[in-house]
């Protein structure tokens, strides 16, 4: 199962919070792609949230625009906010963002995580078949049940 993710970003951040605040809302979210998972310990995660500019050698090479897309490593770590850093051939956080939410992507993945996490004796059609029940009042639900039905 693919999940477009979208995210907003800004250009040469010194730091986490810059990018949280100085992101420009009216800016249309872009479509991205993961080209590398970087997962931290919250410690590094931490050290690497207050100082983007500093050079990374993870980040070397990586990043720009590819088939309409943006091209990021993914920076991760326990309890902390997920990055998509694009360094845009570079070595250090040349365009930092965050995701950004769009209509129906909480229900979405409440729906996927609801099938993912469902009782290992409980198939994904009798999932499917209650979630429908469920929100049968719901026609924003029956399409993303519908989707992701056919996702499976």
């Amino acid at each position: 199962m693919t999940t477009t993710i979208r995210a907003r970003f800004t250009r040469k951040p010194c730091n986490l919070e810059e990018v949280l605040h100085n992101t420009d809302p009216s800016a249309p979210p872009e479509s991205i792609v993961i080209e590398f998972r970087k997962e931290l310990t919250d410690v590094e995660y931490d050290v690497f949230a207050s100082t983007l500019l500093e050079d990374r050698d993870w980040l070397t090479g990586r990043g720009g625009h590819a088939n309409g897309q943006r091209q990021v490593v993914e920076v991760c770590a326990p309890g902390r906010t997920t990055l998509y850093v694009d360094p845009s051939g570079g070595s250090y956080g040349r365009y930092v963002g965050v995701a950004v939410a769009t209509p129906g992507d909480d229900q979405a993945s409440a729906i996927r995580w609801l099938l993912d996490n469902r009782r290992p004796d409980v198939s994904i059609d009798q999932a499917l078949r209650t979630l429908r029940i469920a929100l049968s009042g719901d026609r924003q639900a029956m399409k993303l049940i519908d989707q992701i039905a056919s996702e499976k």
